[in-house]
């Protein structure tokens, strides 16, 4: 029974590889659409974005039981598995196995690394840039008012390499008001974003982000990531067995506006599906479109106290002001969901709070536009996840004027305003 199941399994493996190379041939061969001579530029758009939907319900179909076990072989016929796990190792016992160079003029990318009372993983994270094989980059660290010995850690830090920069926080600012301070003083042409808990895996990931931003000349740039529910301290010595990867569909395919903004969802007849992830991390980002989604914030924004879902927001005003974007099929970070992380110290109300910010921001960005949609996906989104769990007299208020201006709109589906209306008969008989 049990080589029976095993070989089952294999077969299902198997298949879903074979589905996944026939894709990709079909993105290839409509990348080659897009460059005919068709006087119609605007059937070539309509066609390409309905058959990027047709094939995103493919993808998903194909793959949603199997990414990981995938990944992992792809991994293993390239041979990278171990080459993996002794660089997360090297740097998770802290050791520096690139030399540290004595000076840099300019540097390509900078990465930013917001932290608070991060003692027991900053030096992986931290670890993870130093040892990649660019040597011209920036490392900003912003401390957020630790508590503990993470500004002791991370200023020994700064004095072995010049590369690294620390600004301390004169009180706790949140992570969305640390991170775009990290942005604002940047000096790389291009940024990588990463909390404090992570760590990049790819020892090349640098270069190759900023390669193909320069080769294509591309405002984002995003690669494979994995998450992992428990975060690896040095009791774990290997690559994660078992990790969500997290990877968009289609790569190698350079995505430009006015489609790109449309990436951002998915819809089918069950699920709204977030095509591009909401996170900030796993992203190369060109700075001046990083700090343009900033201005488009407002001070007013980006200087509140947001934890939860703050990157959201940026990654949403982001997808509105790039360009071009482009997915490469790299292996490049670990992302965890640290039990010790702001996040998870969050109680529910403070939760809905920044959730209501970002949904705040988002109806300002989309108003008297057919981008109004988005609001009321992201509304049914967070619904049973956040906002209902963090729903009290405080923000009824707010949840009932949100889901009005969305029903007033002409460009809202009449199956999400049945669900919207479903939510307020909810919040006026329970709350």
């Amino acid at each position: 029974m049990e080589k029976k199941t095993s070989k089952n399994k294999n077969n299902t493996i198997k298949n879903n590889i074979i589905n996944e190379i026939k894709l990709n041939l079909t993105f290839v061969s409509l990348s080659k659409v897009i460059n005919l001579n068709i006087n119609s530029k605007y059937l070539i758009i309509c066609i390409i974005v309905t058959l990027n939907y047709i094939l995103t319900i493919i993808l998903i179909k194909s793959t949603k039981n199997n990414k990981e076990t995938i990944f992992n072989i792809n991994l293993h016929i390239n041979n990278e598995i171990e080459k993996l796990n002794e660089f997360i190792i090297l740097c998770k016992k802290g050791k520096l196995i690139k030399n540290i160079p004595n000076f840099y003029i300019y540097p390509k990318v900078t990465a930013v690394i917001i932290l608070y009372n991060s003692q027991k993983t900053i030096t992986t994270s931290v670890r993870s840039i130093q040892n990649q094989n660019m040597s011209d980059l920036e490392l900003l660290l912003i401390d957020d008012y630790s508590t503990d010995n993470s500004l002791k850690i991370i200023k020994n830090l700064e004095k072995e390499d010049n590369r690294i920069k620390v600004i301390r926080n004169k009180e706790n600012k949140g992570a969305l008001y640390s991170r775009s301070i990290g942005t604002l003083n940047a000096k790389g042409k291009y940024i990588m974003a990463l909390d404090s808990d992570d760590l990049f895996i790819n020892d090349n990931i640098f270069n190759i982000c900023y390669k193909e931003a320069e080769l294509y000349n591309l405002d984002i740039v995003e690669f494979a990531g994995f998450h992992v529910k428990k975060p690896l301290l040095k009791k774990s010595n290997y690559f994660p067995k078992k990790a969500y990867y997290l990877r968009f569909k289609p790569y190698n395919k350079i995505i430009r506006q006015p489609i790109l903004f449309n990436y951002l969802y998915r819809k089918n007849r069950t699920r709204i599906i977030r095509l591009i992830d909401a996170y900030i991390w796993g992203k190369c980002i060109k700075k001046e479109i990083y700090i343009k989604a900033l201005n488009l914030l407002g001070k007013n924004i980006y200087t509140q106290k947001l934890n939860f879902g703050e990157d959201r927001i940026v990654n949403f005003v982001l997808f509105k002001v790039a360009q071009s974007f482009k997915y490469i099929n790299e292996y490049g970070i670990i992302y965890y969901n640290n039990p010790y992380s702001i996040y998870n110290s969050y109680n529910k109300e403070l939760i809905l709070h920044d959730e209501l910010i970002n949904l705040m921001s988002i109806y300002n960005f989309t108003k008297n536009s057919s981008y109004l949609n988005i609001l009321s996906y992201e509304i049914i989104f967070r619904w049973e996840s956040v906002i209902k769990p963090g729903l009290n007299e405080k923000y009824k208020k707010d949840i009932i004027y949100l889901i009005n201006l969305v029903l007033k709109s002409k460009y809202i589906e009449i199956n999400d305003k049945n669900t919207l209306l479903v939510y307020l008969n909810e919040l006026n008989n329970n709350y």
